[in-house]
């Protein structure tokens, strides 16, 4: 079987720029309360996305969650400031569709959205129902995930999701 960093990166098209494909021991990420806290104070998605919190489980799920995967790759994409949102929601549906891709030889496969969902121009959070429930997935720093140890800096225009492996 290919590798599957090669697998990962054959889907790219032009619609995402990725930096860089690092695969890690899910076991090695760094979470911190801190960052469920810089959610709730101080981003404007908080309490307006399926993917942020309040509506994502509780960050001691969110550890074990993680932890019991045996493998993860860090998807460091590019966002100019000029097509942020534009960029962030082809990043988000691109690792849905990697997801999708690798589901039948890893059942439990799982992704982790760069920042919160914009899958939908108008989101329906406020709404009764997401009208695409089965694209959107929780954030990075929402399931506790420090970003900065992932080397991603503020105003760098990059991004990081995560695709969780068994």
């Amino acid at each position: 079987m290919e590798a599957l960093k090669d697998r990962i990166l054959k889907l790219v098209g032009d619609e995402v720029e990725i930096v860089e494909v690092v695969e890690i021991n899910p076991g090695d990420l760094r979470i911190d309360v801190r960052t469920r806290w810089k959610c709730q104070f101080g981003c404007s998605y908080y309490g307006k996305r399926y993917s942020c919190p309040p509506a994502v489980p509780p960050l001691s799920d969110a550890e074990k969650f993680i932890k019991s995967y045996s493998k993860a790759f860090v998807i460091k994409f590019r966002f100019s400031s000029e097509k942020y949102l534009e960029m962030k929601r082809k990043a988000q549906l691109f690792l849905v569709r990697v997801e999708k891709e690798l589901i039948s030889d890893y059942p439990f496969v799982f992704t982790l959205f760069p920042g919160g969902c914009d899958i939908c121009e108008n989101c329906s959070y406020t709404r009764r129902g997401c009208r695409k429930a089965e694209y959107v997935r929780p954030t990075v720093t929402s399931v506790g995930i420090d970003v900065s140890s992932l080397g991603i800096r503020i105003g760098d225009e990059t991004s990081v999701g995560i695709l969780l492996l068994e």
